[in-house]
């Protein structure tokens, strides 16, 4: 069946119209295929499928666009917004690479045909992504398959062509940042520090995270109690973390902001919701607020790691009434993960809200913490789901509560910060620990169709949120020089970590190579190392302000980020040196030109 423009999103037919074909396929097995007709208006086409038009017990819904493909040989690449590029390279056989439920919601590619990017403004968080070579050719396919039921919205995708230096990713990014602003979803840094002052402290100074205690991870007893509670590690006592500031202090760091992860009750991921008490081990309440004080009379600032999402059964407040993993006959549905706490389970976040948090923060804040207040895992996840009849919620509500959350912390801290680069609720963050939860720096281990990875994040938020790119990009002076290069690349604000390590058995996702202070010549060599971060980012500090407007591979091997006041960063992988556009960049080196 072809169906005319005006069936879908109210408009005539034009005789530029584009065609898009789409699949709808039922949980039964029925499938059918339907084509739109869209007309292309001022370079865009908007493809909409009413809620009411999508049957009950449907699958998915897919989006095959017929310019959305590419001939194997062709120039040019597709782009995912986790900051995956593939070339249309020819390969030796077929493959697949889908971003489920991707971090922002766009894409494109471009083709010897035009250069295209989408944004989903309607179900932005209920698809996946799938490129595909099959038979010599490169698909692009947007999948609708994820809570379709929960959702009320349309589907909406706006399809937009980008014609001269704007055809290319970094010019898709611009579009999607240029929505963002315009619809008033985020706000400059630049406007944003008139409120929050101490974000001009954040921008020239890093993030350091210390992680004091923590209990055995994976958990030996996935479901604790006060009497089976494995044993806590105080690794870095509130004493030992004076201790620390006084080395930042005696090696000339001039500013930090000190993240305390594991002070709670159990240490890290102990036993959430529950904080309180102070955990003993590390010297209790009284001695936190003399460590927090020490740090803030010797320039610091100091915040804590929270978390109001996870659960665990050993919570003196555990209540099954507020978790989501739940069967249709209100039973639970077992976590699916052990961490500190046993196994880890997901809070409602209305329930969150209204139970937790706006008890807590006040509670937290009595401590002494001031600075870029932390929530874990909210960023690092897509929008949250409930079923639970009591407080049902789908995406645009999580989004909604979540906001909540995170715009009481940064009213009660002075500013928030959550783990990675979902950005959902962009309006409500001013830093991200990581944009993307791991990256390979050795190209030898991207994934299926993967050539590269771009800064899209960072063209889009740069400027408007603090970020740090990868897990392989926290510690980077002591990880090789390949990481230090990626942080200047993709316009990192520093973030160290010590004791980033601590699971018993598994992959250490931040790596293998730690910060740790065990004995004082430990801290005495980690300090310099983070000193040696913080003395090569202080002439790109003031970047953080300037929106990225292009960034490209400059010659092989050697990359350029250039800002909207003009500044270029180019930056240096190969082991010989190289000169672009008159600039000498020493090998595996990096140099600033200044407008």
């Amino acid at each position: 069946m072809r169906l005319l423009a005006g069936a879908l999103v109210g408009a005539s037919c034009a005789a530029s119209a584009i065609d898009v074909t789409f699949e709808i396929a039922m949980k039964d097995g029925r499938f059918r295929s339907e084509q739109a007709a869209l007309e292309r208006k001022d370079g865009a086409v908007t493809f909409r499928l009413a809620r009411a038009a999508i049957p009950e017990g449907v699958k998915y819904v897919k989006l095959k666009p017929d310019f959305a493909r590419a001939k194997a040989g062709d120039e040019g690449y597709w782009v995912n917004s986790d900051g995956e590029l593939g070339t249309f390279k020819a390969r030796e056989k077929d493959a697949v690479r889908v971003s489920k439920r991707p971090h922002m919601p766009f894409f494109g590619m471009k083709t010897p045909r035009g250069t295209w990017v989408a944004i989903v403004k309607g179900m932005s968080w209920n698809y996946s992504l799938a490129v595909e070579l099959k038979n010599g050719y490169y698909t692009l396919a947007p999948t609708f398959e994820h809570h379709l039921a929960e959702s009320k919205e349309d589907i909406e995708v706006e399809f937009r062509w980008l014609k001269g230096d704007d055809a290319d990713y970094s010019g898709m990014a611009k579009v999607y940042r240029a929505w963002q602003l315009a619809r008033k979803e985020v706000v400059p840094l630049a406007e944003r520090v008139k409120k929050q002052p101490l974000l001009d402290y954040m921008v020239k100074w890093p993030e350091v995270r210390v992680r004091l205690a923590w209990k055995p991870v994976p958990s030996p007893v996935p479901e604790q109690t006060v009497k089976d509670e494995p044993p806590v590690r105080p690794v870095i006592t509130f004493d030992r973390f004076k201790r620390i500031v006084d080395e930042f202090k005696a090696q000339g760091v001039g500013g930090a902001e000190f993240c305390l992860v594991g002070w709670n009750v159990g240490g890290h991921d102990g036993r959430w919701p529950q904080i309180f008490p102070v955990e003993p081990l590390l010297g209790g309440e009284a001695k936190l607020k003399e460590a927090i004080a020490w740090a803030q009379t010797n320039g610091y600032y100091v915040v804590a790691h929270c978390n109001h999402r996870d659960a665990y059964i050993i919570a003196d407040s555990w209540d099954a009434e507020y978790i989501v993993e739940k069967n249709p006959d209100g039973s639970l549905r077992r976590g699916k993960g052990t961490w500190g706490g046993g196994r880890m389970y997901t809070i409602c976040p209305k329930r969150a809200y209204e139970r937790f948090v706006t008890k807590d923060m006040p509670m937290v804040a009595a401590m002494g913490f001031r600075g870029l207040h932390y929530l874990d895992v909210f960023s690092c996840v897509p929008p949250p789901f409930c079923d639970d009849p009591r407080h049902p919620v789908n995406e645009r509500d999580g989004i909604k509560w979540v906001g909540h959350i995170l715009q009481l912390g940064r009213d009660t801290f002075g500013g928030i910060a959550s783990e990675g680069g979902y950005d959902q609720n962009a309006g409500q963050l001013d830093y991200v620990l990581y944009t993307s939860f791991s990256q390979p720096l050795d190209p030898s281990k991207y994934p299926a169709l993967v050539d590269r990875y771009v800064p899209l994040f960072e063209i889009v938020y740069n400027g408007i949120i603090l970020s740090n790119p990868f897990t392989t990009t926290v510690n980077a002076p002591i990880k090789g020089r390949p990481s230090e290069l990626k942080t200047v690349e993709f316009a990192a604000r520093p973030s160290f970590y010590f004791h980033a390590n601590f699971l018993s058995t598994g992959r250490n996702w931040m790596g293998d190579t730690d910060l740790e202070c065990f004995t004082d010549e430990q801290l005495v060599a980690s300090v310099a190392a983070i000193k040696r971060g913080v003395d090569a980012y202080r002439d790109l500090a003031r970047l953080q302000y300037r929106f990225i407007d292009r960034h490209a591979e400059a010659a092989p091997g050697v990359f350029l980020t250039q800002y909207d006041d003009g500044t270029k960063v180019f930056v240096n992988y190969n082991k010989a040196p190289a000169t672009v556009d008159g600039t000498s960049i020493p090998a595996e080196d990096w140099r600033l030109v200044q407008p």
